[in-house]
């Protein structure tokens, strides 16, 4: 057991053991998908199967204002760096600090961190966002467990959650939330229940079936979660019937709000899509973006989007659908800056918080 502090994370092996978060490889079986995939989505589909979670030490302050978007100034918390899912569309890969594809670092240290920063401050945010560059419901039992002692740790000292997640909620974690319902603001990311899409865009995810479960659960504790769909892709998720099988089976489990946020390009995110997608989506991706230019957008440099008339006629299109099966759709303002957005989600939850960012905490805790 060896290393020093210095300006990386590093890893003591037998220490990390000694606190019970040993190695562990954790084998992603490729999930089926309704007809015979591609010879490019099957060779992809191999690099899933093996994913290695790797423990790390966190050093500093783990609560990180956002400074994006309606989430700007909301304290932020990843409890990982990497993500098992590894989305072909998910621009958190292409971060430069990113670990390798196949490699996820867990910060197993979190919690104590975490109770020590808390213990430090006078006030305390009224909420965090959790994992804006991965997700809370990864399917490894070290990344569930650090999630689920994090999660306690804010709800215990009176700290409301806010997630977005593609993944399946374990059961131990609605015991959790149904503690404190009103601390809970919850979205479930799902785009299509089409086989073909899942296995393009979302090969290392669960099923759409299994992320409805998680509504339904929800719901049964007494919170009301949102749907995020998003990234929307052009001529493929959009299409009429497409979005009316969606939000008919939205309509179907209770979902009253959608955030509706079509598909837009960074430079890490177009490698992925020319390197990851079938020719066929990989040719339609280029077509729809090809003549866009490079823009500062949000926190990002360089962001390209679909053309605005595109945008404009999509977002039409899925909230007349989305309406008739009695769903309100709003549309991600963060990632549209140039049209009349509406307060998605995350934008709610920045509105709760008013100038109320902050509650005074008590002197001594029990």
């Amino acid at each position: 057991m060896t290393g020093e502090f210095g300006s990386r994370l590093f890893v003591i092996p037998n220490l990390v053991r000694d606190l019970g978060f040993g190695f562990r490889i954790w084998v992603l079986k490729p999930r089926p998908v309704a007809g015979e995939l591609h010879p490019e989505l099957t060779k992809r589909a191999g690099k899933l199967e093996s994913c290695k979670v790797s423990p790390r030490f966190r050093r500093g302050k783990v609560l990180t204002p956002a400074q994006f978007g309606c989430l700007s100034g909301i304290p932020t918390l990843n409890i990982t760096a990497g993500c098992i899912f590894q989305c072909t569309y998910c621009y958190a890969r292409g971060y430069r600090q990113a670990p390798p594809q196949g490699e996820i670092h867990l910060y197993v240290n979190l919690p104590n961190l975490l109770k020590k920063e808390l213990s430090g401050k006078k006030v305390a945010p009224r909420w965090v966002i959790l994992n804006t560059s991965s997700d809370c419901f990864q399917t490894h039992p070290d990344i569930l467990d650090v999630t689920h002692e994090v999660i306690q740790i804010l709800l215990n000292w009176g700290i409301g959650i806010s997630f977005l997640t593609k993944g399946s909620i374990p059961h131990r974690f609605f015991s959790l939330f149904k503690r404190s319902p009103d601390k809970i603001f919850a979205q479930i990311g799902v785009v299509s229940f089409s086989g073909r899409y899942w296995g393009e865009y979302e090969p290392g995810t669960p099923s759409p079936e299994e992320r409805l479960e998680n509504v339904q659960r929800l719901k049964e504790i007494g919170i009301v979660p949102e749907v995020r769909i998003d990234p929307i892709i052009p001529f493929v998720t959009d299409t009429e019937i497409g979005a009316a099988a969606l939000f008919g089976r939205l309509m179907g489990i209770g979902v009253k709000r959608v955030t509706l946020s079509y598909l837009h390009l960074r430079p890490a995110i177009e490698k992925q899509l020319t390197k990851e997608l079938s020719p066929l989506h990989r040719k339609m991706i280029e077509s729809c973006f090809g003549i866009q230019e490079w823009k500062a957008i949000g926190s990002s440099s360089k962001t390209k989007l679909l053309p605005k008339t595109v945008r404009e006629k999509g977002y039409r299109r899925m909230k007349d659908i989305a309406e008739r099966f009695g769903i309100t759709a709003s549309v991600c303002q963060c990632k549209n800056p140039d049209l009349n957005g509406d307060l998605c989600g995350s934008g709610r939850v920045k509105a709760v918080l008013g100038e109320r960012a902050l509650v005074q905490l008590p002197l001594f805790r029990c």
